[in-house]
């Protein structure tokens, strides 16, 4: 079993970022409005994501560590479980929080009148929704971890794939004012789940936009060479050195530098996107030169090798 002192560390962790939720769901120092609740539910469930990350965090810590390490198994199992429940329990006050915010922005019951407040709304559910996705990918990475997230295999157009990524990231690549293309893919059919592999190309795909100033370019494209099929994201942005690639996969590592300090998130995309791509028996490839820009390839087998199809 985990040691004492570790359970009631991770515990500790835990209450205390539901105590802050709870504190700040109930405190309304104005009394009344949706916009304040939904603002004190998207501080509730951005606490409730702080703890659970850092448990998360201290119990890889401590797996990693044999001479107090619970078996692997169990530990596995039973940090799957416990991001599994804190996932239904963030899911619920966040849909809350994004569903809020949608129907005051509808303005179905009469105008919100400054355009200020319409702001404060739009940034509550982009706040919302970021949150989902960090609480949806933390999760897919811990299944990941421990063996348990399966495929839905089908015979996917690498064509077809690149271009719904690419509309996935427009509103991204409008806002950071970077041009996005497809280039023309001539690759067969790849056997893939279609899911798995879009956020797989849209995870980096945001990275290249986010990585990228204003200006620049970033393009999306597939191919095939022998018995495999390259989905390849190219980008002018700026550049990792081969000790920052390597930083770049650990799981919530964030690299140093004022570009990157200032962008959001917690260090998931890349390494997700790894460990889905060997999931489908593929292999991630990172080219990069400070300044001049990465190029990454996913690099998956053509065939469906050992996994079942569905047609």
């Amino acid at each position: 079993m985990m040691p004492k002192l570790a359970r009631r560390t991770v515990a500790g962790v835990a209450a205390t970022g539901i105590l802050v939720a709870l504190a700040a769901a109930l405190a309304d120092p104005l009394g009344n409005g949706l916009q304040v609740l939904a603002q004190h539910r998207l501080i509730a469930a951005e606490s409730l994501v702080a703890a659970g990350v850092a448990a998360v965090a201290l119990g890889i810590a401590i797996g990693r560590n044999t001479s107090v390490a619970a078996p692997a198994e169990a530990m596995a199992r039973a940090e799957t479980e416990f991001l599994a429940n804190m996932s239904h329990e963030l899911r619920t006050p966040l849909n809350a929080v994004i569903g809020f915010a949608e129907l005051i922005l509808s303005e179905i019951h009469g105008q919100l009148g400054d355009q200020r407040y319409v702001d404060y709304i739009g940034h509550i559910r982009a706040g919302g929704r970021q949150l989902l996705a960090i609480v949806d990918a933390t999760l897919d990475l811990s299944q990941l971890a421990a063996g348990q997230l399966g495929l839905d295999l089908r015979r996917v157009e690498p064509q077809a794939i690149v271009e719904e990524c690419l509309q996935l990231v427009t509103a991204l690549a409008e806002a950071a004012e970077v041009e996005v293309t497809v280039r023309s893919s001539i690759a067969p059919q790849v056997v893939a789940d279609p899911d798995r592999l879009k956020q797989v190309l849209v995870n980096l795909l945001s990275n290249a936009i986010k990585f990228t100033r204003p200006g620049g370019r970033v393009s999306i494209g597939a191919s095939s060479r022998g018995d495999v099929v390259a989905f390849e994201v190219n980008d002018t942005g700026v550049g990792m050195t081969p000790d920052q690639v390597v930083e770049a996969m650990q799981p919530f590592r964030m690299l140093d530098g004022s570009m990157t300090r200032a962008k959001s998130g917690i260090g998931l995309g890349l390494p997700l996107a790894e460990r889905l791509v060997r999931l489908h028996g593929g292999e991630l490839r990172i080219d990069s030169r400070p300044g001049h820009g990465t190029t990454v390839r996913a690099i998956l087998p053509a065939g469906a090798s050992h996994h079942t199809v569905e047609e």
